[in-house]
């Protein structure tokens, strides 16, 4: 059959039979056998367009282009849709599992020899819209406050209870400024600090490998239209604050937390007791999942991050283990084993405190006791 279909292609020279071997070689190499190639194929037509591309980048960690002015920092009505997670798990970044173990995935990120993009945060609409209404909230308390200082303190100038001379009613009225512009003080600073809290807010962050590691990442400005302010700390600078850990189990990334929607990073400044806090979103992007960034700022070893048990339940398995020895103890010496048990501490301690006693009565009287089983000669 197939010599059929060669002799089929071979012109035909004259009467001879004879076919030389390379040209059969030649013409065999034209031929193609249950040919799986699409008539149509098109490689370009499984590409997305340019404008699905330009729509696609902005969910992408790392594409989208983060810009500072006013627009993105209102929030977009129903408020619902800010909660709404919109970044897509980023290409090529590993996850622990059948593929990976935790141990391979932390040196997946050690063995790097370029920044690495391992957080970045969902728009921080809200913490803005937040964090405006409170600044404007405890600014008008304090500018009330304020007014309220000045009106006592002229009060009390004016009708000068005391018939004081004109210096002393200056003084007294300088003194009464200044007692009731504490409070006044206080509400004007919280609205600065509610003011600035979004300039503590991370956006993006990459992990600097190399001898000393280093962390850097951005933060908002200020104010509207200015540039995006980047920070880049060695990493043994940061730790995470307190004992709440960045692994939860819940969510995508198992970073998510009923009770906080966000964990603090505090910067030791030049390696004083001064320190900076930064906030870090947990609705975000994160690289792998949320035990790496306890491993990296929790300053815990492999094992310990990659069980991810939470403080809190840390001191669940403690309570538990008590309680078992209690019910133990209940079994053994009954329901009022614990005055049994303080009855025989207050018992040793009495037979601490006799011998004590008795060792000082020796001492003042000049007699040393003898050890068992030997008689004085």
């Amino acid at each position: 059959m197939l010599l059929s279909r060669i002799g089929s292609r071979i012109p035909a020279w004259g009467h001879s039979s004879a076919v030389s071997p390379s040209f059969l070689v030649k013409t065999s190499v034209f031929i193609r056998f249950k040919s799986n190639l699409p008539q149509d194929f098109n490689p370009k037509k499984s590409l997305p367009s340019q404008g699905e591309w330009k729509n696609l980048k902005q969910h992408i960690p790392g594409e989208a282009v983060q810009s500072n002015e006013l627009k993105d920092r209102i929030p977009k009505f129903p408020l619902g849709k800010e909660i709404v997670p919109t970044l897509l798990p980023r290409p090529g970044v590993p996850q622990v599992g059948p593929k990976y173990t935790f141990r391979q995935v932390i040196q997946i990120l050690k063995n790097k020899t370029k920044p690495e993009l391992i957080y970045e945060s969902e728009p921080h609409r809200l913490y803005f819209l937040a964090c405006f209404c409170c600044a404007v909230v405890f600014t008008v308390y304090g500018c009330v406050l304020a007014e309220y200082a000045v009106f006592q303190a002229n009060k009390d100038y004016e009708e000068n209870s005391n018939e004081q001379n004109e210096v002393l009613r200056k003084r007294e009225w300088v003194l009464s400024l200044m007692k009731n512009s504490v409070f006044s003080i206080v509400m004007l600073g919280a609205a600065f600090m509610f003011a600035k809290f979004p300039t503590r807010l991370v956006r993006r962050m990459w992990y600097l490998p190399g001898p000393v590691e280093h962390i850097k990442f951005t933060a908002y400005p200020l104010f509207p239209g200015r540039p995006t302010p980047v920070f880049t700390v060695p990493l043994e600078h940061l730790s995470r604050k307190h004992h709440a850990r960045v692994w939860t189990g819940k969510g995508f990334y198992g970073t998510a937390d009923n009770s906080l929607f966000f964990f603090v990073l505090k910067e030791a400044v030049n390696g004083t007791k001064k320190s900076k806090n930064w906030i870090v979103d947990r609705k975000a992007f994160f690289w792998s999942d949320g035990r790496v960034f306890d491993y990296l700022f929790g300053k815990e070893s492999l094992a310990e991050a990659e069980a991810g048990i939470p403080y809190d339940e840390q001191i669940g398995i403690v309570n538990r283990e008590l309680k078992k020895k209690r019910q133990q103890l209940k079994q053994e010496h009954g329901f009022f084993y614990k005055w049994k048990l303080g009855a025989k501490d207050v018992q040793q301690d009495i037979q601490s405190a006799t011998n004590y006693v008795k060792s000082l009565n020796e001492k003042k009287s000049g007699k040393k006791s003898l050890p068992k089983g030997k008689k004085p000669e």
